[in-house]
């Protein structure tokens, strides 16, 4: 998959993740804030999701409780099999705001050899294997 020229804001998952640098997107995933068709039951069983369907937000770095328990727990796992700090990228849109985001993101998850998607989880783009 090519990076489009602009992100959808919903492409941005409350953790800070954005969905168009996950191997899930679109195989089949849509995204965390588009639907639950084609999660995995891991992603459906997100405690994360599940607070913020519960607590009416869009995004963790905009509650009053952030960053809370939960959110550290998510962002040592992913710092751990990713080194992906979700918690720093939870802390952006609170002080960055979401358009400033996902132009960083498209940036920074942008393949500098074929403009294909590089993959949080492999460090590789979709498109020509390049990898960081």
């Amino acid at each position: 998959m090519k990076m489009p020229d602009k992100l959808d804001s919903k492409l941005l998952a409350p953790c800070g993740i954005n969905c168009i640098s996950c191997e899930r997107y679109q195989n089949p995933c849509a995204g965390c804030l588009i639907g639950d068709d084609g999660k995995t039951k891991a992603s459906l069983k997100c405690k994360i999701k599940s607070c913020f369907d519960t607590k009416n937000f869009s995004y963790c770095g905009r509650c009053s409780e952030f960053p809370c328990p939960q959110m550290k727990k998510h962002s040592k796992k992913y710092i751990k099999r990713y080194d992906l700090n979700t918690l720093e990228s939870a802390k952006r849109i609170k002080n960055m705001g979401i358009g400033k985001i996902t132009d960083s993101d498209r940036e920074k998850w942008t393949c500098p050899q074929c403009g294909g998607v590089i993959k949080f989880q492999t460090k590789k783009c979709s498109e020509c294997d390049y990898s960081l």
